[in-house]
């Protein structure tokens, strides 16, 4: 039987069997701390009942006593604030408070429709119903997601612990993805909440980078090439190809396999050739050809990432504020938007959005590998347009302030366009 009751708070306790708590959250831990004072302070402003929350708990009579089914942290919220009595439902029989949690679980979830809930809600209901045992096609059906998440996600909460009750289900999912790999877990769990995307990019574009690496390793292999760890004396740089563009590696292989060097750098593969009968081998101008080399390759990593990091955010230009103002600025300017103006008479809608953002990306001007290479080894500013440096400083230091991370490269660019800035150089 279910009744309503107004209960003394002195006679109420966490549900126990024996000696063994039954409530899987460690109360007593920072983040549960944590929100439990966030409620006790969201307590204090219920008008119809002052201290007690707007969702009664659920308690099990056991003899003068009741258990605590469904609202430890409610409870231990109440206690903060000093509230002696509480209204709850209160069931005489185990299984059915055993039920009404699980379906005050979903209840949760499922208010969806009415009121949307934060990622972190969301990511609190499902993992709630997940430490109920609620069946993953459940859970699935109530917070309208894929069955395979709600399995990732259960397998990531068991991952992170107690820190996965503050996670959204996306960084969740991000977390299962690198199981196996403890570091990367760690990473993922312990690092600040606006940080986590970041991280796991980093990730991800590291893991790419190995496999193609990897690829382009087995794939030399294959055609009899030899792998060294340097350049062998007596050798040459002949050709060099990125990790993330190796479009052209078969071929190149077909007529330089067997007998073959190639020397694996950080940012791909270098082949390298025997120096002529009586040519010797310049080492210090081998030397700058292969940081030449490796900084074209890494360059292109940098343009790659900057791209797959705009991708990704896009779709919400809150995201990125700072690159959606600029990008969004850029796109009014452009000709074409000034043009339509013009020739309309009207003032086109100023506020960011995924197509202005698009249309602003697409106008910067972008200088060339071979014209940063140029001004970084002193060699003059002639092939970067001033324009371009700016647009290139600007869009990377916008997306810093979005919490981007550059890589060497993109910073090495960085400077040598300010030099091109303050040069005024645009005589192009």
């Amino acid at each position: 039987m279910q009744t309503m009751e107004l209960v003394d708070i002195e006679d109420v306790y966490p549900y126990q069997e024996g000696d063994v708590r039954m409530n899987p959250r460690d109360v007593s831990s920072k983040e549960c701390q944590g929100y439990i004072g966030q409620l006790a302070e969201q307590f204090k402003y219920n008008k119809l009942n002052p201290g007690q929350p707007r969702v009664r708990p659920i308690l099990y009579r056991d003899g003068g006593i009741y258990q605590i089914i469904d609202g430890e942290c409610r409870y231990w919220a109440m206690r903060k604030l000093g509230t002696k009595r509480f209204y709850a439902d209160v069931f005489d029989d185990l299984a059915d408070a055993e039920t009404a949690r699980q379906e005050a679980a979903k209840a949760m979830v499922e208010t969806d429709a009415k009121r949307a809930l934060t990622p972190e809600e969301m990511s609190k209901g499902v993992q709630t119903m997940l430490a109920l045992d609620i069946p993953d096609e459940e859970v699935a059906a109530v917070a309208r997601i894929d069955a395979g998440k709600v399995r990732r996600a259960r397998r990531a909460t068991k991952a992170a612990g107690d820190a996965a009750y503050d996670m959204t289900l996306d960084r969740l999912i991000a977390i299962d993805e690198f199981a196996g790999d403890a570091d990367a877990v760690s990473k993922l769990r312990d690092c600040p909440a606006k940080d986590w995307r970041r991280v796991y990019e980093g990730m991800v574009a590291e893991r790419e980078r190995k496999a193609a690496m990897a690829a382009m390793v087995d794939a030399a292999k294959a055609a009899g090439v030899e792998i060294a760890g340097d350049t062998p004396e007596g050798y040459k740089a002949a050709r060099t190809f990125s990790a993330y563009n190796s479009e052209q590696l078969g071929s190149y292989l077909e007529g330089h396999g067997k007998g073959c060097v190639a020397v694996e750098t950080q940012y791909g593969l270098t082949f390298v050739e025997p120096a002529s009968d009586g040519e010797a081998v310049d080492e210090e101008a081998q030397r700058e050809a292969q940081e030449k080399a490796d900084f074209y390759s890494a360059f292109e990593d940098a343009e790659r990432t900057r791209r797959a990091w705009l991708g990704e955010r896009v779709r919400d230009v809150t995201s990125m504020r700072s690159t959606a103002r600029l990008l969004n600025a850029k796109a009014l300017t452009c000709r074409e938007v000034g043009d339509f103006e013009q020739a309309t008479g009207a003032e086109v809608e100023s506020s960011p959005c995924p197509l202005s953002v698009a249309i602003g990306f697409q106008s910067l001007q972008r200088p060339t590998a071979f014209g940063i290479w140029n001004v970084l080894s002193g060699n003059g500013a002639d092939y970067v347009w001033e324009g371009a440096a700016r647009d290139t400083v600007e869009l990377i230091e916008a997306m810093e302030m979005d919490g981007y991370e550059p890589a060497d490269a993109e910073l090495r660019t960085v400077r040598a366009c300010r030099s091109v800035i303050e040069g005024g150089d645009d005589e192009q």
